[in-house]
């Protein structure tokens, strides 16, 4: 989850995609081969639309309960181009919900919005287009979601989202605004503050700079990944010298961005506490290695530090 670690949550109520029942949920591969049965809220096949810039387009007639819809999209990226995200009512008036999905990794990728009962209103339609004359969707995922409250650092409610997967996603990741920084933060003596401002790839080399403004006693790096096979790992330096291994999360089966094949296409979170010694007081530096020759990016690096006592 962007920006927010399991210790700055305090989850009052939640947001969940209702998967329980197959009715809530819907599951479509632009890949797949086999026959295809829709829920009831979605009355007619998508259709796709070959045209300048291709168009595909979900029919939804929301149910009688007050519920939101989660739409997770799985994509190829690529540079320079865009993935759109609009929702159309009955009479074909659109409102742009996202106007780029795409990230400029130029990886498969993945992302989560979240389309408001407000927004809906009543039936219409989830329409993704294309910068260019093709669709790079290769899943499309969606879930019905009743509203709810995460309650955050100081006791400020904020609308979140959190998948059957286990994902926590901030209000900011699902509204389909750009992506930015965290703010630094201080829950008790812990300070958390972004390093990355953005997605970014990694493999050849790309050196973090940080500021540490005195001793620390204790340390630990979050970030998520994308790109990284499950049989691979990557390395942290700090400094010059290596501080470990991350760990990196198996994300849960129900994820869309599994494939057929059991490999993942999306961002895994990885985390690694840091021997607080190899932290200087001043200009430190940070760098991620891959395994050769594979493309890797990195989005939502954070640093949790806690000085120590004068």
């Amino acid at each position: 989850m962007r920006g927010v670690s399991p210790s700055f949550l305090c989850l009052a109520a939640l947001l969940v995609p209702l998967t329980a029942v197959r009715a809530d949920y819907f599951s479509f591969d632009l890949a797949g081969t086999g026959k295809v049965r829709f829920p009831s809220w979605i009355p007619q096949r998508p259709v796709a639309s070959a045209k300048a810039h291709a168009e595909l387009a979900f029919p939804i007639v929301p149910g009688r309960d007050n519920n939101d819809l989660a739409l997770t999209v799985v994509f190829r990226e690529e540079i320079g181009q865009y993935l759109s995200v609009y929702w159309a009512d009955r009479d074909g008036n659109r409102q742009l919900l996202c106007p780029n999905l795409f990230e400029d990794i130029n990886l498969a990728n993945q992302r989560t919005l979240l389309i408001t009962r407000a927004v809906m209103g009543g039936p219409g339609k989830v329409i993704l287009q294309s910068s260019e004359n093709v669709l790079n969707v290769l899943r499309v995922r969606l879930d019905w979601a009743r509203p709810g409250v995460v309650r955050l650092v100081d006791g400020i409610p904020n609308g979140a989202l959190i998948t059957t997967g286990g994902h926590f996603f901030a209000p900011e990741e699902v509204d389909g605004t750009a992506l930015t920084p965290v703010a630094d933060s201080w829950q008790g003596p812990v300070l958390l503050t972004s390093v990355t401002e953005r997605a970014e790839r990694v493999e050849n080399g790309v050196v973090f700079p940080v500021g540490v403004q005195a001793k620390v006693a204790h340390a630990r790096v979050e970030v998520l990944i994308n790109g990284l096979s499950f049989d691979a790992s990557v390395r942290l330096w700090v400094n010059g010298k290596l501080a470990g291994t991350v760990a990196v999360e198996v994300p849960d089966l129900t994820d869309p961005g599994y494939t057929a094949a059991g490999s993942y296409i999306g961002w895994r979170k990885a985390g690694l506490l840091i021997p607080p010694e190899m932290l200087n007081v001043g200009d430190d530096t940070f760098q991620f290695e891959g395994p050769a020759n594979t493309p890797l990016a990195i989005r939502d690096f954070l640093l949790q530090v806690v000085y120590a006592a004068n």
